[in-house]
């Protein structure tokens, strides 16, 4: 797929100081360096207010599907279209784009990590959980002759005389940062959560109370408290309960807190911080693809049978039709998360999508029956403790062929249903 060459060039310039200016006055003789600074200031300030008010995420476009090629086998095809990368980069694929997955494999770099990932002794067949990913880059361009000192390397003679806009589509064994993204699931996961069902009283103290413990709850499932030492009170992990009247009070008051108290923990970069610089990039889609071993290498087959998930990608609605009648509609979350809390050993709640784990001392978590989950069912659990946290499976049930899997201290994993006896870890923070 589409991605610029590295190009060194032969004049380092310093970058720019986003929060600054040129003051143009008249006698003022300008050189490179306040070309750049002018530059610097308005480029970061377009940056600022993409990521600020829109986020990140599929803006137009960039529709994913896998289709057969022929003799070549399975590949990816990426329609045109735009994104807004997290450092608010804006990313243009202007021609529809498509890769080969069989010629992925035959990568050196790639063959050496599916060896990681199967036992090449015995497996004759996997499923490789992989992420398409889209990623912003620059390339210096159009070289010229630039003057200097006698007696220079050839290098050093021409210098490109322009920075063009780049992407790179690539295919990867994990997913790109998506902290902002993954809170936004969780924000939404605790609105879900919410029980209307025993009317409890419709007042501000009431109101405050269910506030408080929405914010404490969202905090843990981040792992954005205050302190590492926070442990809720008792009852702060329940669920919240609310009077149907107060739901209109309770969305404006969490809303305060996510926008001045929560957002600032996990946006992909605060104004006054350096710029993202090594991972650029967005989510387009989650592939399982079923390899097979032909010979002594890894090919795929079907590409019928290549599931293609979208679920994670973020997206972004255009203002037009977010403030539309059916923006909000559009704007709802289809995959009804839920969020639960565990403080012992015990079954992951069936209908759970984020899971946080809060204890002191070791607990076993049992994921549901993975052939009951049905094939490409997520769910994320975060260690919010100190307390080693064991993922466990029902019986003939594997996570990563392993009757278990251990979470690191205040790590997360999100795991994903292969529909039949197994799960497979597609993120892990350690």
């Amino acid at each position: 797929m589409a991605c610029c060459s590295p190009f060194s060039a032969a004049i380092d310039a310093q970058p720019g100081d986003p929060t600054r200016h040129v003051n143009f006055v008249t006698g003022m003789v300008l050189g490179v360096d306040d070309y750049a600074q002018e530059f610097a200031y308005h480029s970061a300030r377009d940056k600022w207010i993409v990521r600020e008010f829109l986020g990140y995420g599929t803006l137009s476009g960039l529709d994913v599907a896998v289709e057969a090629d022929g003799a070549d086998g399975p590949r990816v095809r990426v329609t045109a279209g735009s994104a807004a990368a997290p450092s608010g980069q804006l990313i243009c694929v202007g021609r529809e784009q498509c890769g080969s997955l069989n010629a992925w494999l035959a990568r050196k770099d790639v063959a050496e990590e599916v060896r990681k990932l199967t036992d090449p002794s015995a497996a004759t067949s996997a499923i490789l959980n992989l992420f398409l990913t889209l990623c912003y880059f620059d390339c210096p361009v159009a070289e010229v002759p630039i003057p200097g000192e006698p007696c220079r390397s050839d290098e050093n003679l021409m210098a490109p005389s322009r920075i063009a806009d780049d992407y790179c589509l690539e295919i990867r064994f994990e997913p790109p940062p998506m902290a902002e993204a993954r809170a936004v699931e969780a924000l939404t996961a605790i609105f879900a959560s919410i029980d209307t069902s025993g009317a409890p009283a419709d007042d501000a103290p009431t109101l405050a109370a269910a506030v408080r413990r929405a914010e404490i709850q969202l905090r843990a499932a981040l792992g954005v408290a205050d302190s590492e030492d926070f442990v809720p009170a008792a009852g702060d992990l329940d669920p919240v309960k609310l009077h149907q009247a107060a739901l209109g009070r309770f969305g404006a008051a969490l809303k305060r807190a996510w926008i001045t108290r929560i957002r600032p923990h996990v946006a992909a970069q605060a104004c006054g911080t350096a710029s993202v610089a090594a991972d650029d990039c967005v989510l387009l889609a989650r592939l399982g693809v079923p390899i097979v071993k032909v010979d002594s290498h890894w090919e795929v087959t079907d590409a019928a049978a290549v599931a293609l998930d979208e679920t994670a990608r973020p997206l972004l609605l255009s203002a037009a039709v977010a403030q539309s009648p059916v923006g909000a509609t559009l704007g709802s979350d289809p995959r009804g998360q839920k969020i639960a809390f565990m403080t012992a050993s015990g079954n992951i709640p069936g209908a759970a999508t984020l899971v946080v784990i809060r204890s002191a001392a070791a607990v076993n978590a049992k994921l549901p029956k993975a052939a009951t989950a049905g094939a490409g069912r997520q769910i994320t659990v975060k260690s919010a403790d100190v307390g080693e946290t064991t993922l466990t499976t029902v019986a003939s049930d594997k996570v990563e062929g392993a009757d278990t899997f251990v979470l690191a201290k205040r790590g997360a994993a999100t795991l994903v249903s292969d529909g039949d006896k197994g799960w497979h870890v597609i993120g892990l923070v350690k």
